[in-house]
């Protein structure tokens, strides 16, 4: 179980560029539990996954896994239980390694061994069939350096590495929001795969409410640091693009609603700054 309790945080505090980007926010997320983040930018969406992962520590609040209070455990501490993928398929992933090298760095990471083991040849054989699932052709070009993929096909390389050994939490955070409408409907097929079959308690940020609406089972939205909506069950289900924004406009009041919700049924999705 991931629990959030009361989290709080400001960036740049004292000064005129302070932002209050979480604001008394609480969470919980049980076991395998999927849920899809929406929001207007800056309501604070990537920063949520921010303090989940570790990337920085929040003012106040605890943040709970399992019990274990992660609060103020540095990131890279967290890694073993935490995975999060970035919009850029650029990142996460060594560009001059090969695929090959790539995903035994990720399972190195994971704290099952060295480099040098991770490529003996049973491990060899493991990572060339986990290649194979992704239904790319990759698992025949284990050898070439995979800054020469394309961006799905690296975003599809970076969920594998990012799931080979099953973290607790996974954190996806517009991870397909770079890419071409094939490729990303293909990542999204892939994920909802290996998040259903390993039972990921997972968050997903996404600007497409339709893509928020019929992934995972629960969908909730931020504004200005705060869950505003917290959608599940029935009510999830029948729930329309035009409807959850009439439903947030009836929330936060249609004059902010008009100004603060950018998201449309076919708008291609923004970076959060």
């Amino acid at each position: 179980m991931l629990k959030l309790e009361k989290l709080d945080k400001t960036f740049q505090p004292g000064t005129a560029n302070a932002h209050h980007a979480l604001r008394d926010l609480s969470l919980t997320l049980e076991d395998g539990e999927f849920v899809t983040v929406i929001g207007s930018n800056g309501a604070g969406k990537s920063t949520l996954l921010g303090a989940v992962s570790g990337a920085f520590f929040v003012d106040s609040g605890h943040i709970l896994l399992d019990g274990r209070d992660l609060t103020y455990v540095p990131g890279h501490k967290r890694a073993r239980d935490i995975a999060r993928i970035f919009q850029d398929p650029m990142r996460g992933t060594a560009p001059d390694l090969t695929l090959e090298e790539n995903v035994a760095l990720a399972y190195a990471r994971a704290g099952r061994g060295l480099f040098a083991p991770a490529l003996g040849k049973k491990r060899s054989a493991v990572f060339r069939q986990e290649l194979a699932r992704l239904d790319m052709g990759l698992e025949d070009r284990m050898r070439t350096r995979i800054g020469l993929l394309s961006g799905g096909q690296r975003q599809a390389v970076t969920l594998l590495m990012a799931t080979i050994n099953v973290p607790r939490v996974l954190l996806l955070d517009e991870h397909t929001a770079a890419l071409d409408p094939v490729a990303a409907q293909r990542v999204l097929d892939l994920t909802k795969e290996i998040v259903e079959k390993n039972r990921i308690t997972t968050l997903m940020v996404t600007h497409n409410i339709a893509t928020a609406l019929t992934m995972g089972t629960r969908t909730i939205m931020l504004e200005g640091g705060r869950i505003v909506l917290d959608l599940s069950g029935e009510q999830r289900e029948k729930l329309d693009v035009p409807g959850l924004l009439a439903l947030y406009r009836e929330t936060v009041g249609a004059e902010l609603a008009n100004d603060r919700m950018l998201l449309t049924r076919d708008a291609p999705e923004k970076t959060e700054k």
